[in-house]
């Protein structure tokens, strides 16, 4: 009997030849300037060289616009000789016209469908999807590899970069208590920069972190590499390098009753520059710097989190920590706008870099 299935089984493959497909590896979503028109969806595809095993930089975009992804897709069909293969696609560019409307019809789809990998990375693209996704960087050996490598964690370790992959992109869209933080990529001066960060609420993009509050966000967060900031004490300004700094937080009941969030940052860091003069530094003015150093980091990081808490969202997700520790279904929405922040900086200074 097994013997009889086996030849129907072989003659229902739906394998195609590396020939016969068109490598997606990167999908883009922005707002239609047709009339009557919802989406523009542009597909970032990568060409071969002679060989069809062999993919290079080369790439086309394909793009259609309506009123749904699916019917985008369907279209673009039509347009290539091959069939569409989604199974290299690592980013997801959200135009920023379309990331201020409502997302979560987006993000439902993409996760729904089977071909698209749930570690896909997204972003939003400013001006536009389009602009990103033609931009042809002068070293790629894969086309769409530069974008992945901007998000890939083994391949940069930029301070402002907060990945956001798709899994999560929709764990934060349906969980309570937590909201979307998702990185901005952008074209400016012919080159790709990837500095800032954008706040959703559960349906839209809010508002954007700028590149500084972008650097505390990630430290707060998922800690930051080779952070920087300026500091200035009475025997003059130095530029410091941040090797290494994360945060841990928990939520307390405090005796009126008052909930606060307590924070504790910890840094290593040495004194990269002196900006006036080239001197050796004492212990003494090592300790200065290092004091400096915590409360400028407490008074910014205190200034991003009252910022963040006037727009009543919640990218660092305090609510999902609070719900995980009180079973008592008490209202996290009223309790959030009279959260007290309590942030606690430990800083240490492990050198004197290149000013000795």
């Amino acid at each position: 009997m097994i013997l009889l299935l086996n030849p129907f089984l072989v003659n229902g493959c739906s394998f195609k030849d590396i020939d016969k497909r068109s490598f997606v590896t990167s999908i883009g979503i922005d707002k239609s300037e047709l009339l009557g028109k919802k989406f523009k969806v542009i597909l970032k595809i990568s060409l071969s060289k002679g060989d069809p095993a062999t993919i290079g930089a080369d790439f086309t975009l394909l793009s259609s616009d309506a009123n749904s992804i699916s019917e985008a897709l369907r279209r673009m069909k039509s347009m290539t000789d091959k069939e569409l293969f989604y199974g290299h696609t690592k980013t997801i560019l959200i135009g920023e016209k379309v990331a201020k409307g409502d997302i979560r019809p987006l993000l439902d789809y993409f996760v729904r469908r089977p071909e698209i990998h749930k570690t896909a990375y997204l972003s939003v693209a400013a001006p536009s999807a389009y602009q990103v996704l033609q931009y042809k960087p002068k070293v790629e050996r894969v086309a769409g590899s530069y974008l992945f490598s901007m998000f890939e964690e083994s391949s940069t370790d930029s301070p402002y970069v907060k990945v956001l992959t798709l899994f999560d992109a929709y764990r934060r869209e349906t969980e309570t208590g937590i909201n979307i933080a998702m990185p901005v990529i952008e074209v400016k001066n012919n080159k790709i920069l990837v500095d800032t960060i954008a706040l959703f609420s559960k349906k839209r993009m809010e508002f954007k972190l700028n590149p500084k509050e972008s650097e505390l966000f990630r430290l707060l967060t998922v800690g930051i590499k080779n952070g920087s900031t300026n500091i200035k004490t009475i025997d003059g300004t130095y530029a410091i390098n941040i090797s290494k700094g994360n945060a841990s937080f928990n939520i307390k009941e405090t005796k009126n009753h008052m909930l606060s969030a307590f924070f504790l940052i910890k840094l290593n860091a040495i004194v990269e520059e002196k900006m006036d003069n080239q001197i050796n530094l004492s212990n003494d003015q090592i300790k200065k710097i290092q004091d400096e150093t915590e409360k400028k980091i407490k008074k910014d990081v205190n200034l991003l989190l009252d910022n963040i808490q006037k727009t009543k969202l919640d990218p660092i997700g305090l609510g999902l920590k609070f719900n995980s520790k009180n079973f008592d279904h008490r209202n996290w929405v009223n309790f959030y706008p009279n959260l007290k922040f309590k942030v606690n900086v430990a800083c240490k200074i492990n050198g004197a870099g290149i000013v000795e």
